[in-house]
Order: structure tokens, then sequence, then C-alpha cells
């Protein structure tokens, strides 16, 4: 049996560049791996793919992501699936319909487990190659750490570390797919276009309390009209004071950036009173 973290991801700034030919849209942001995982466990069988999961919200058939992940490396390396298959065990920590890439770090997770398993040997380009036919986020997952991902999010350019940073989120109870939250975008007269470049150079250099002024996500201009309770999350969040704070994804998670594990577990403790509440720390490489 091989074991697995799939480490959650968060956002540290979002913008919607524009909608692509293909319907799909352009987007320029930076992803950061958090301590946050869900649990994979890989063993082989006979033949097939059999997915069990501890959460019944969560489809265990072909919709799944790491059902997806394993049918794809198999395919890959030539294992004939009547001969070749695996049980996969999902242990889920990370929110669904949340931002926070449970589903796509699931998947990446199966990839490097898969690899381990039938001793492969692929590399992290060819375990992102795979990760491409899954989802726009499973190729940074893949390898995780501090990111920018452009296009679909596939053009990916390495940061400077950005670890240990503490993290408090915050789910709002109302969930928003990624898809209803997309179709937002075409009637919004005026969304959020926030300064990658900004949010970059800043986390780069560590300088924390800048963040505050440039972390932005156009996701927010689009989805706190009609989901006014994440918009409260927000706002109950900086009722905290974070240095920075801002919607992952498309939502529905919220997070706040603290100078010290005494702020956060404060925040924590304050935001558990009313939500689904997570203390966490941003980490580098899952390798």
């Amino acid at each position: 049996m091989i074991i697995e973290k799939a480490f959650a991801k968060i956002n540290i700034g979002l913008n919607i560049v524009g909608k692509r030919d293909d319907g799909y849209h352009d987007i320029d942001t930076i992803m950061q791996t958090i301590a946050l995982h869900d649990v994979i466990r890989l063993k082989k069988r006979d033949c097939g793919i059999t997915v069990f999961c501890d959460n019944p919200l969560i489809p265990v058939n072909e919709k799944n992501t790491a059902y997806q992940a394993a049918r794809v490396f198999l395919a890959r390396a030539g294992l004939d699936i009547n001969s070749n298959g695996v049980t996969i065990e999902i242990q889920k920590n990370i929110p669904s319909e949340a931002g926070l890439g449970g589903g796509s770090s699931d998947a990446a997770a199966v990839l490097r487990a898969m690899n381990k398993l039938f001793c492969t040997k692929y590399g992290t380009s060819e375990l992102i190659e795979l990760a491409l036919e899954i989802g726009s986020d499973v190729p940074f997952l893949v390898e995780g750490g501090t990111a920018r991902a452009m296009g679909r999010g596939e053009i990916m350019v390495k940061m400077n570390d950005f670890a240990n940073i503490n993290t408090v989120i915050a789910m709002p109870g109302e969930g928003i797919s990624t898809a209803e939250a997309y179709s937002l975008y075409v009637n919004c007269r005026n969304p959020l276009h926030p300064d990658i470049d900004s949010i970059s150079k800043h986390m780069d250099s560590l300088k924390l309390m800048l963040l505050s002024g440039s972390i932005g996500n156009t996701f927010e201009s689009l989805i706190f009209p009609v989901k006014p309770i994440i918009e409260k999350t927000k706002h109950d969040i900086l009722e905290t004071n974070p240095l920075a704070c801002s919607l992952t994804g498309s939502g529905s998670a919220v997070y706040g950036i603290y100078d010290s594990e005494k702020a956060a577990q404060k925040a924590y403790e304050q935001l558990s009173e009313k939500y689904n509440a997570y203390i966490t720390k941003t980490m580098g490489g899952v390798n």
C-alpha cells in the first residue's frame, strides 16, 4: 500500500484576464500549497479502478478526479485495465466547493502514488503532462509550493518559497461551483483586476504587510453580489486583523494571513464560533 498526502492550495491573488475562444478563461494567479490535506491510500488489485471515500457526498465513480487520474496513468503506462488496477481510499479533510483544490489535489496525489506503486519512475514533468489531462489545478498540485499560473493554469512559473505563513480559513456554509462562478464573469460590468505583478514582488520579498493593499481576486466582484454570506465571511475575517484576506479560487472559502501563530490561533478561535474554520500554514513543495 502507498499512502500519499493531498495538500490543499490557496490563491494569493487571482485575475481573470478574459474568455478564450475554446470557452475557457485565461487567468493570472499565484497558487500556494498549505498544510491542510486529504490522505490517499492506494493498493494494487487484479483489474479495474475502485474508489472509496469517507465523505458520502463525494462521487466514487468516473466523475471522481482520483479515478480519472488512475485511468490516465494506467493508459500512459501501457497497463491494461483488465489485468491491472488499483483500489483508492480517500480520507477527506479538505472541504468541497471551496476553491482549495481538494479534488485536484487528490488527483495529483494519485499520480504520485501510482508512480511509486507501479515503479514507473516518471519524472515530475511527465506527471505534470498527465495532470494536464485531468484539470487546470492538477499540474501545480503535482509538485506544489509557490508558483504563478497563467493561461488555463497550465503555464507555471516557480516563485521563491512562501512557506510557514500562518493562515486561517473559514467556510461560509454555502458553496458555489466553479462553472457557476465563471458564468458570472460575462455579465459583470466592473470586475476586479488585481495587479498580480505587485503581489508577486511582495511575496518574493516576504513583505507581508504590503499584501493587504495589493491582494485581490476577480471572483470576489462576481460572487459577493449573489452570495452575500461569502462576503460576510470576508468581513468577519477582516475583523480579526489579518495582514491580508481574500477569497481563494472561485470560492467559497475565505482565508486570512497572520504575522504570528498567536494571532492566527486567536482568529481561529473567534471564527470557529460562526464557521467551519481551519488553522494551517503555507508550505513548500510536496516532494
